[in-house]
């Protein structure tokens, strides 16, 4: 299709109910790695702002919202991001922001896993990197099975184990995972 303002050729992205809009593409790798950047650059600035238990939940809330909602970029980059390269170097690129988010949060002192972290005289990163995968499967996990079910709970559910090791202490239940609200939608 043509760019009615240059007449260049264009992708398009054609989005839920019909609507279309131009492709904005990373490294010209294609029109799914439009989803990827747009995702990527709301979690870089979201997750950036992550510093504590309370900020981790601020962002569990959103994106949860945004993953269960089937016309966001959240739901259509998941989906692609299982075949080729882009899909690869998007995983990788989120779980690194999430691995940095974790990392502040377990150096904030503010989770339970903290001390156990200091006490193993490690600064946070391989637990970091490992919780941001843990997250990651649970998102992408949790958000396929509650979209098929059309139900909340199994992302829910996910996040809830993916998150505990941040945020057990919070609401004063040092013992399991945190309850959140069911309607996040």
């Amino acid at each position: 299709m043509d760019d009615p303002t240059t007449g260049h050729q264009m992708d398009w992205l054609v989005q839920p109910r019909g609507k279309m809009r131009p492709a904005v593409t990373m490294a010209g790798k294609g029109w799914m790695t439009t989803y990827f950047a747009e995702v990527l650059a709301i979690e870089g600035a979201a997750l950036a702002q992550v510093r504590d238990r309370a900020g981790m939940t601020c962002w569990r809330r959103r994106v949860v919202r945004e993953l269960l909602r089937p016309e966001t970029s959240y739901a259509f980059a998941l989906r692609g991001a299982i075949d080729g390269d882009a899909g690869r170097e998007f995983l990788v690129a989120w779980r690194e922001l999430l691995a940095a988010a974790v990392d502040r949060v377990l150096r904030s002192g503010d989770s339970q896993e903290a001390g156990s972290v200091a006490a193993q005289g490690q600064a946070g990163g391989a637990d970091a990197e490992r919780l941001a995968v843990l997250i990651l499967a649970a998102l992408h996990g949790g958000g396929t099975l509650s979209r098929v079910a059309e139900d909340p709970a199994p992302l829910d559910a996910a996040l809830d184990i993916a998150l505990a090791p941040l945020m057990a202490g919070s609401r004063g239940d040092e013992a399991g995972p945190p309850a959140y609200d069911q309607a996040v939608t």
